[in-house]
């Protein structure tokens, strides 16, 4: 835990941003000052995505993957979704021509397909939880439960960690941080002011917790997959005691469409 202190600023800040972010958008009633920190976002962990598959011997053009992911990010934060849903096939369709004539084409293509699937288009799935009656507080909600996990998975990994989750991948990570990241998303879906009867929906506090901290722990372990095979320990530099943007949103990447799909066709709130 020698980290923890500048883990601890760098988290403070980035929380600071993002909330202030979700309170600007709820006061102007507008989508946009999250859809620009969405795209900033986007936009610097595709770049680190770049460098890690230029590490694994995979040269995308940098600038048409990075612009392509923003647009993407931006577009899906208009008020028509089918808008998004045209950059996205744009930007799924472009690498085709660019790379078709690539000795190393097939990788090419398929890296940046995944690439934009993988970081903007997973992550626009925030936008339609933010956009709902009560949008601000579910999406607070739905970065806490990620970040909760985060950080009792941290706590309790380097507390107690003694049996290896994937050491092969990621040797630091732990059952018991399992254990712990679980929890402490559990204590957070308890406490959030969101629930009309508490006891009669503690089963969907259990199953929020549960996903999200399923989730999270997978995107963690693929995004460090990643690093191993590139032979870095962290995508990015940006933030210290993190490491980079895409360190930081890897589980978020994965849970956040869950986390929508609970809500909106379990609760049916969004």
């Amino acid at each position: 835990m020698r980290d923890l202190v500048p883990r601890t600023i760098t988290a403070v800040i980035a929380i600071a941003i993002v909330v202030a972010a979700l309170a600007l958008g709820w006061v102007w009633k507008s989508i946009w000052p999250v859809a620009l920190l969405g795209a900033f976002v986007v936009g610097v962990a595709s770049w680190e995505y770049v460098q890690l598959l230029e590490r694994n011997g995979i040269a995308l053009n940098r600038f048409f993957f990075v612009s392509s992911a923003v647009l993407v990010m931006l577009a899906y934060g208009t008020p028509e979704a089918a808008f998004g849903d045209l950059v996205l096939w744009a930007a799924l369709v472009f690498p085709i021509a660019l790379y078709l004539f690539d000795p190393d084409a097939l990788r090419k293509i398929l890296a940046t397909m995944g690439g934009i699937i993988y970081i903007p288009y997973l992550l626009h799935f925030f936008y339609p939880l933010y956009r709902a009656t009560n949008g601000a507080l579910y999406g607070l909600l739905a970065l806490a439960l990620v970040w909760g996990y985060d950080i009792g998975a941290y706590i309790a990994g380097s507390a107690w960690g003694k049996s290896l989750l994937a050491p092969t991948i990621s040797p630091r990570k732990s059952w018991e941080g399992v254990a712990g990241g679980f929890m402490l998303s559990l204590a957070l879906a308890a406490i959030a002011p969101i629930w009309k009867d508490w006891w009669a929906s503690l089963v969907h506090m259990i199953a929020l917790a549960g996903i999200t901290s399923a989730l999270t722990q997978l995107g963690d372990l693929l995004e460090s997959r990643l690093k191993r095979l590139a032979q870095v320990k962290d995508a990015g530099g940006l933030m210290p005691g993190h490491g980079g943007l895409l360190d930081r949103i890897d589980g978020l990447l994965l849970a956040i469409p869950a986390i929508y799909f609970y809500f909106r066709f379990v609760l049916k709130w969004v």
